[in-house]
């Protein structure tokens, strides 16, 4: 019985040398497919930014892009009225976003000779009011510019805003009620 325990011995060893080859092939191949699979997807999750998902949401179905904005408070906007030229009044379609501690304001302006409007934002912050986009600026020129709160239109907020009103001016000429427009979050 003494000859068969090496017996027994090597051929373990060659099942258990048999098996850890295997598994070392079988971990080899899923690196490599993983290798050359996962480069592309982590480069298309990268090009998924929300902002222009949100974008093509208000044009292709401004109603729902609406169900996700929220409507500006109305004393957010009256403080903002008194930087805006005579005459000049603040739409119906009054939006905000946040991001961080800052508010983007936008809505479309009429009643100016300049004729910015609809692409205007501002942002709130501790310091008050900022014009972000040329728009606001044209409009508010004695605002400080965007600097103030190291933010630009191409800020998240701001483009969420400006495509809230968007959003909002698409849904109003397709006929949409305005019961499927802004619902504040919860």
């Amino acid at each position: 019985m003494s000859g068969s325990r090496p017996m027994v011995l090597r051929t373990v060893a060659w099942c258990a040398g048999v098996l850890l080859v295997g598994a070392g092939v079988l971990a080899a191949v899923v690196v490599g497919v993983g290798a050359l699979v996962a480069p592309g997807e982590a480069r298309a999750s990268r090009e998924i930014d929300p902002a222009t998902e949100f974008a093509r949401l208000a044009v292709d179905d401004p109603a729902a892009a609406l169900r996700s904005c929220t409507p500006a408070q109305g004393t957010l906007l009256d403080a903002l009225s008194g930087a805006l030229p005579a005459g000049a009044v603040p739409g119906a379609a009054r939006f905000t976003a946040t991001d961080a501690d800052l508010t983007f304001v936008s809505a479309p302006i009429t009643g100016t000779v300049r004729g910015a409007g609809d692409r205007a934002v501002w942002v709130w912050g501790r310091q008050g009011f900022a014009a972000v986009t040329d728009d606001a600026r044209a409009l508010t020129p004695e605002l400080p510019g965007p600097a103030l709160y190291a933010t630009g239109p191409d800020a998240a907020g701001a483009v969420r805003a400006a495509t809230c009103v968007e959003a909002a001016q698409r849904a109003e000429r397709s006929g949409v009620a305005p019961t499927q427009g802004p619902v504040v979050p919860g």
